[in-house]
């Protein structure tokens, strides 16, 4: 089988590359889950791990022999509030995955893995740093460090962390190792922008530096060995089936091949961007690409209109959150969404702004009340109050508020 070209920078043929050399290796393609999957009926899929497949994976196993591999979009409704202002943070994002089945050999993971990165890629190794569990409470994982050396890794480059950084426990129970919680070390490998100056990172040792969110260090590639389950006492319990699995960041590592600022800056996203008009509020520009892709993407896969609880409740935070950065920026959102291809979310989001608009005018009258009665100044709890009974958010009632308080003043100066 011929790889994709090695040359690759945009994230489709990315996730192409990666998915052919795994296929090349013997692995089989599967398709990736629905965003709206039965296992999180609340919320959306959240990443690119077996809770999607367990249900049926006995049959995936007889049929791929326990090797496949799939890309994965992901929504992560938790993260909302980091988008635009973390460089390297996605609502949704796409992860493609490799799982062997059966095996937690690091052999049959990571020199593929390795040569993905820097054979196909070509990253540079000197711009990588690999971290590995070595933790006083659990050890060191000497299979993956042996691993890593084993592939001439610098071992100035390979990174002793403790078990919050390198070591996973599974959150519920699944079929496999179904008597107790899946648990096992994982090794993550960081991707440096040298070129990016922070203080804060170069003051560090290069253990902490790894996790400053300013965006020098990127984390792209996390592999994790699944050996042991947790009884109920938290004692580890070899499993009765061992597992890997290997998953990379697509956005991340397209930010990096197309020498992008920011994730939101990256191929993906450039529709979405030349949609919009020029703006110097570079977080409101950010966070609007980001979250009308992620709208339009949930919408086709079938979420509901904008509403009150779980996914209803998640669709309406993003309209909103979309509706409250155009506002900051004076621009008429409905332009923008009069762009969008007719169906359902078009729909959903013209019907929401309806409802919005009517809530905003509310808070606007009650904040334009409050201020004549306190002489220009809102009560101590005003703002609070505003969030809460109208879901107006502090950075619209900060705007409505300067505004206001001038409308104020020059109504005050006219009457004297």
């Amino acid at each position: 089988m011929t790889l994709a070209n090695p040359f690759v920078s945009d994230y489709h043929s990315i996730s192409e590359a990666f998915l052919a050399l795994h296929e090349r290796d013997g692995f089989s393609r599967l398709p990736p889950s629905p965003l709206l999957h039965p296992s999180v009926p609340m919320s959306f899929v959240m990443s690119a791990g077996l809770i999607q497949v367990e249900n049926d994976l006995d049959r995936i196993v007889s049929e791929t022999g326990g090797k496949f591999t799939f890309t994965q979009p992901c929504f992560r409704h938790f993260d909302l509030e980091q988008v635009g202002s973390d460089p390297t943070r996605l609502s949704l994002f796409h992860m493609p995955a490799a799982f062997y089945i059966g095996s937690s050999q690091r052999e049959n993971i990571l020199p593929r893995l390795w040569f993905f990165l820097t054979g196909i890629l070509k990253l540079s190794p000197d711009n990588l740093w690999i971290t590995y569990l070595d933790a006083p409470e659990l050890g060191r994982d000497d299979a993956t460090y042996e691993c890593w050396r084993a592939l001439d890794i610098e071992e100035t480059h390979l990174l002793g962390m403790d078990q919050e950084h390198c070591f996973w426990r599974q959150r519920a129970l699944g079929k496999i190792a179904s008597d107790g919680k899946k648990c096992g070390p994982h090794t993550e490998i960081f991707y440096e922008r040298k070129e990016i100056a922070c203080p804060q990172c170069e003051a560090e040792p290069i253990q902490s530096a790894i996790t400053c969110r300013c965006g020098r260090f990127v984390e792209i590639s996390n592999s994790l060995f699944i050996e042991n389950y947790l009884d109920e006492a938290g004692k580890r319990i070899p499993a009765d089936m061992v597992f890997s699995e290997c998953v990379v960041g697509l956005e991340r590592i397209a930010m990096i091949l197309e020498n992008a600022t920011d994730v939101y800056h990256i191929s993906r996203f450039q529709p979405w961007r030349e949609s919009l008009p020029p703006s110097a509020n570079v977080l409101a520009h950010n966070i609007m690409v980001e979250h009308l892709s992620a709208f339009s993407k949930l919408v086709e896969d079938g979420a509901p209109a904008p509403g009150h609880g779980g996914r209803a409740r998640i669709i309406r935070v993003l309209a909103r959150r979309i509706m409250t950065q155009a506002l900051l920026i004076d621009l008429d959102i409905l332009t923008v969404i009069a762009k969008m291809e007719q169906g359902s979310a078009q729909s959903y989001f013209q019907a929401e702004h309806c409802k919005f608009l009517v809530t905003l005018r509310k808070a606007k009258n009650a904040m334009r009340s409050w201020l004549k009665q306190g002489n220009g100044s809102l009560a101590a709890n005003g703002k609070e109050q505003l969030q809460s009974e109208y879901g107006l958010p502090f950075v619209l009632i900060e705007k409505y508020e300067n505004q206001f308080v001038v409308e104020l003043d020059q109504a005050t100066n006219c009457a004297c």
